[in-house]
Order: structure tokens, then C-alpha cells, then sequence
């Protein structure tokens, strides 16, 4: 297919400049090279479609005719071209990406509002889940995971830091001497986080000091959104990330715990596959997500 395109471009550079030399000259090739894909063209066809003569070349009333037609489809081939090249450079087209339920609940929507706001012609579809989906599948663009293991066949960009901390409603705290190691944790009521394995041990961090305790969980829940819920009716004492509790700190529904140790901190990553050639979209959606993580009021959430 492609040496038949060869053919035809060359012919009708041929029909359109009068002369090979000249035809040569707009395709950017030798005259050798135009001369030899007429002649195939013509082998091809079984038709003569050029007269040559040593003063002059002209075309046949068959080359006439084909150069027509050539033309029609070099103009539908040169518009093709420019529709896929206006496509390509216009951020366009739906845009999906997947996330933890709670991170995509906090930031993914204003994320996306922002971007959309910027660019009209883009849709978005976001998936919020416990279910950790497959970037190999082609269905989704992105994904913004909370981890330290990332597939090498995935490309990461940090966008910040999700730090989890100990809290508890007032309430629970009513009467009790204020924790102020990890093993005065041991006699309060928990909640746990049902989809992690680890949430069962909280391991605190103090400088080069660390604690461990192994809390009595109560009620056990797979969502962090219910887990604060529960946390706030002082249910128990819960473990949950920094960004999604500091609203209730400072409203004084939660009191954290042990303020001097530290929890867990876990990087969130902006993650995709590998790609040779990304879409625009995808590269309008990556620059604009790593930048706008970057603002003062954001990272003060993921520090």
C-alpha cells in the first residue's frame, strides 16, 4: 500500500509541475526516484499515462483522467493528515482515572473542575475504589496510588506525602490521663481499617525512640470516611490520613494523639504506563495534575 501512495504522489507531482525535475524537487527526492515510480505506476495500471518525448513531457487523456482522481485522493489523504494533526495538538477527548476512594473524594474533583475549566473539549471519568485497577488493560489513563511499591513497567511522579496520625473524639478521652506513649494507647477502644493488613499494629516513630501497640478493635470498616465517622462518635480511637481529619481537628471533633510521634507517611504518586507516544490530553493532564498539587494549600495536606 504504501508503494502504491509512492507511486501515485510522485505521478501527480509529475502531472502538477510539468517536468520530473521539477516533481523531484517538490517531494524532496531524486529524478531517478520519480521517474521510476511513474513507470511502475504505468506497469501497474497497464496504461500509458505520460507522452515523453526528448523536448517535452505531457500527459495522456488517460493520465489526464487519473490525475484527477490522484488529486481527489491526495487531497482526502492531506486532509486525513491534518485532522489527526489538529487532534493530536488539541487537548480533546475523555480523560480516565482511577483512585483510593478517599483521596479521590478530597482532591480529585476540584483537580478535575480546574482542568476541565481550562480545557472545554475534555470529559473526565473518575474511578474511586478499594480495588486497585489494571493500568494494562487500556481502559485508564492515570492512577493516583498511595504506596511504595509501583510495577516498573509504570512510570510515578510523587505529588506529595499522605500522612496518617492517631485521633479520637473528646468524648472517649473524657476522664482518662492524656496518652503520652504508645503503650498508654493499650486500654482504649480501636477502629480498624479493614482493607490493610498492617492496620491491626500502629508502630510509632520518635526520633530514633519507636513504639508498638497492638489496640483492641471494636469495629472494623474498609472506608476511611465511615472510619472517622465512627472515630468522631467515639466509637474508638482510629488511624487515619492527616488530609482527611485536619477540618475535625480544628473544629475540635478529633483530638490527635501522641502529637510528637509520627505513624505512617506513605508517598501518593501521579502513576501511567509507559508510553512512546502520549496523547495530548495525556500530556496537558499530567504537567497541569503535577503542578497543581504543587500550590501552598494542597501540599499543606500532603506534607
Amino acid at each position: 500500500m504504501s508503494a502504491d501512495i509512492d507511486r501515485m504522489l510522485c505521478f501527480a507531482a509529475v502531472a502538477e509541475h510539468g517536468s520530473f525535475t521539477a516533481a523531484a524537487a517538490a517531494l524532496g527526492c531524486s529524478k531517478a526516484h520519480v521517474s521510476r515510480q511513474v513507470a511502475e505506476l504505468e506497469q501497474a495500471l497497464g496504461a500509458q499515462l505520460l507522452l515523453r518525448t526528448t523536448r517535452r513531457l505531457s500527459l495522456t487523456a488517460l493520465g489526464h483522467r487519473h490525475a484527477e482522481d490522484v488529486g481527489r485522493l491526495r487531497a482526502a489523504y492531506d486532509e486525513a493528515r491534518q485532522r489527526v494533526a489538529a487532534e493530536r495538538d488539541e487537548v480533546r477527548g475523555v480523560l480516565r482515572i482511577t483512585t483510593a476512594t478517599t483521596f479521590g473524594e478530597v482532591f480529585l474533583v476540584d483537580l478535575v473542575r480546574d482542568f476541565m475549566a481550562r480545557h472545554p473539549q475534555v470529559d473526565v471519568e473518575i474511578d474511586t475504589s478499594i480495588v486497585v485497577r489494571d493500568l494494562f488493560d487500556g481502559r485508564w489513563d492515570f492512577a493516583f496510588r498511595i504506596t511504595r511499591v509501583i510495577d516498573e513497567r509504570l512510570v510515578a511522579r510523587a505529588v506529595g506525602v499522605v500522612r496518617e496520625i492517631a485521633v479520637a473524639a473528646p468524648a472517649l478521652l473524657a476522664g482518662r490521663e492524656p496518652p503520652r506513649r504508645p503503650a498508654d494507647l493499650g486500654p482504649l477502644p480501636a477502629l480498624r481499617n479493614s482493607h490493610f493488613s498492617d492496620d491491626a499494629e500502629w508502630v510509632f516513630v520518635r526520633g530514633g525512640d519507636s513504639g508498638t501497640v497492638r489496640p483492641h478493635a471494636r469495629l472494623a470498616i474498609n472506608n476511611f470516611a465511615a472510619l472517622q465517622r465512627a472515630a468522631e462518635r467515639g466509637v474508638g480511637m482510629a488511624r487515619l490520613p492527616y488530609y482527611l481529619v485536619r477540618d475535625a481537628l480544628a473544629e475540635g471533633r478529633l483530638v490527635r494523639l501522641l502529637p510528637d510521634w509520627e505513624i505512617a507517611q506513605l508517598p501518593m504518586a501521579l502513576v501511567h504506563p509507559q508510553r512512546r507516544h502520549p496523547t495530548r490530553l495525556q500530556q496537558a493532564f499530567r504537567s497541569f495534575a503535577l503542578a497543581w498539587f504543587e500550590a501552598p494549600e494542597r501540599q499543606a495536606l500532603l506534607r
